[in-house]
């Protein structure tokens, strides 16, 4: 047979094998949770690309050596064609593992996976060519290369979903009747749109419920309202100004301790269902956990982590327009918590931690056609569209009726979460858990709703963006405050966690348990360094900020003298080195600046601030690669 045209049978055969390590490999690393069904089907798939790469690869080879090599034997020819995939192949394969080890400056190991396809090449074709020349002479086979390599293939296919669905997840630490920590964000959720606190534009029944069954934070702050910053340090325990997560793209070094490492350790069976892909497992934020659930594709469950896969969604987010595929940024919240539901019921008798992430309220913003939203439109017939506004940004001349119809958009996103919430919580809570139930709700951050002319987004520090929701059911009966006023943060949900289950804290984490807090006493808010960019770009730097309660004596008119809390904002431009100070129980708005009026003060907060500033300056500093920028700008997170 003419070279050219058996080039990619032989080749075929070749990808067939690779995509079946491929496969392999990914059972071994992949952090979903399967069944076989799904499973094989991720695995058959791998060994089928892997087939088309192998057969795309051959061809060049096999079209030089029947142009080239004409005066060369066939099993010459054939063979060269076949060596000459097989560099390909294992280049394709191979050029992950090179970059890696070239990023983590290990230079002689990425020379020799880099060397690698070379000696592959030469041993296919000196073993080809001995084939080759016994089929030349004659000798048959009852099964030839493409019986034996498709075999080899659907093999290790097999094996491979075997050993995927048939994962354990904890193990013999966890002791049975050891609590379950169930742990929520939902993305951008400002805390004023809970009607539990209070003048609410959006009612939230269910949440409202569960504040009134466990605690209401009134006060919940974010370091920074970003979505992988605010979760690394919610995670952490420790500020992006400690962890390094200084913006979407960044990556949580592995020497940071997580909270579901700290569970892990112990036991637990830990599981981790997002929606978005800001917080994909290029974040770091998949430490700790034994599933780690961003796979966004629709069709064929982690089909995105297949290589030629990924590389094509890449070049997709580099060259094509993000904003035509949302499908591959971010999943609806039933589609997440169908998956989360799955694994907890599979793991329902032994202590579980569950992340669960939701990205409904996050722009852009899309009616659901719920009562009482009809002017919203319904699905695929918004009023307004808002993914087309954020097409024209920046720049869209926003005028106060749009204003108001992307505000109600975003209460409709709000009050349909609060139903899947509804939902979800009491499906798991009709699960038989093998142990009582912690529930944690909370936000990364807000959203700005055209306060202090920042048009749905949520960059800067003001309150609208930095203050969040939370809400802490204790997984026992206890004496607990009904609300607590107080100022807290995300940092200090890790040590919460792990007090009000009866382990220690996590090494090096900053945050303090608020065990004290659920039990009512009486104790000052916790003072929060706030860090957010100064607009929606990247380059045009950031702002600091310090929010804390000041004690004040406050006589009334019998003459007894009570102490109470004054919350203060300082916000510090360091770039203009402009400054601002709001006394946010009289001007919760933020309007009325008062720096003019104490400048001692002002002193001390700047110190604080510019020991900061350094840090601060790395953000931008750590590379993004351009399709993760371009993925993130179709999210809105970016310019």
């Amino acid at each position: 047979m003419n070279p050219a045209l058996r080039a990619p049978i032989l080749g075929f055969g070749l990808g067939v094998i690779a995509g079946g390590f491929e496969a392999i490999a990914l059972s071994s690393t992949l952090k979903l949770s399967m069944d076989f069904g799904s499973a094989l089907v991720l695995t058959l798939c791998a060994v089928g690309i892997g087939g088309l790469i192998g057969a795309a690869a051959a061809v060049p080879f096999g079209a030089l050596s029947a142009t080239l090599g004409r005066k060369w034997s066939a099993p010459s020819q054939h063979a060269t064609s076949m060596a000459g995939g097989a560099l390909l192949v294992a280049a394709f394969y191979l050029l992950p593992a090179v970059q890696g080890k070239l990023a983590a400056g290990i230079v002689a190991a990425a020379a020799a996976f880099a060397m690698l396809p070379i000696g592959l090449a030469g041993t296919v074709w000196f073993n080809a060519r001995y084939w080759f020349r016994r089929e030349e002479i004659g000798e048959e086979y009852r099964v030839g290369w493409k019986g034996w390599s498709l075999l080899a293939g659907l093999s290790l296919g097999l094996l491979a979903a075997g050993w995927l669905s048939s994962r354990e997840f904890g193990n013999a630490r966890a002791l049975p009747g050891d609590p379950n920590v169930l742990l929520i964000t939902v993305d951008t959720l400002r805390a004023d749109h809970l009607s539990a606190a209070g003048d609410s534009p959006v009612q939230t029944p269910f949440l409202d419920g569960l504040a009134a069954e466990g605690i209401f934070f009134e006060t919940a702050i974010t370091p920074m309202p970003e979505t992988a910053p605010a979760h690394s340090a919610l995670m952490t325990g420790r500020h992006p100004l400690d962890n390094g997560v200084l913006s979407n793209g960044h990556s949580l070094s592995s020497g940071y301790q997580t909270l579901a490492e700290a569970l892990a350790d112990e036991g637990y069976a830990t599981g981790a269902f997002l929606s978005s892909f800001a917080v994909d497992s290029r974040t770091g934020l998949d430490q700790g956990f034994e599933v780690y659930d961003d796979d966004f594709f629709p069709w064929v469950q982690g089909l995105a982590e297949i290589g030629a896969v990924r590389l094509g969604i890449r070049v997709l987010m580099r060259f094509g327009d993000p904003t035509d595929f949302p499908f591959l940024l971010e999943r609806t919240a039933p589609a997440t918590f169908g998956r989360a539901l799955d694994w907890i019921t599979i793991n329902q008798e032994r202590p579980f931690f569950s992340w669960v992430h939701l990205f409904e309220p996050h722009s852009p913003y899309e009616p659901h056609g719920l009562p009482g939203f009809e002017d919203n439109g319904t699905p695929g017939s918004p009023s307004i569209d808002h993914r087309d506004i954020l097409s024209q940004e920046p720049g869209y001349p926003y005028t106060d009726e749009v204003r108001e119809k992307l505000r109600r958009l975003y209460a409709e996103e709000v009050a349909y979460t609060d139903g899947q919430l509804a939902e979800f919580i009491t499906a798991v809570r009709g699960l038989e858990l093998g142990g009582p139930l912690l529930i944690v709700v909370t936000a990364d951050h807000g959203e700005m709703l055209g306060e202090h002319g920042i048009e749905f987004n949520h960059h800067g520090i003001w309150d609208g963006a930095v203050r969040v929701p939370l809400i802490i059911v204790p997984h026992k009966k206890t004496e607990i405050a009904p609300r607590v006023s107080p100022q807290v943060r995300l940092m200090d949900i890790p040590a919460t966690v792990l007090e009000l289950i009866g382990l220690d804290p996590m090494e090096k984490s900053r945050g303090i348990g608020l065990v004290k807090h659920l039990t009512g006493a009486e104790l000052f808010g916790l003072p929060g360094v706030l860090m957010g960019r100064r607009t929606a770009s990247l380059s045009e730097g950031t702002l600091l900020g310090y929010r804390y309660e000041a004690k004040q004596e406050v006589t009334d008119e019998s003459g007894e003298t009570t102490l109470v809390r004054e919350p203060v904002k300082f916000i510090l431009d360091e770039d203009s080195r402009e400054e601002w100070l709001f006394k946010l129980r009289p001007d919760p708005e933020e309007r009325v600046d008062l720096a003019g009026e104490h400048a001692e003060a002002l002193t001390a907060y700047r110190e604080l601030l510019i020991s900061q500033a350094n840090k601060a300056k790395k953000i931008g500093e750590q590379g993004v690669d351009a399709s993760t920028q371009a993925a993130l700008q179709a999210l809105g997170y970016m310019e």
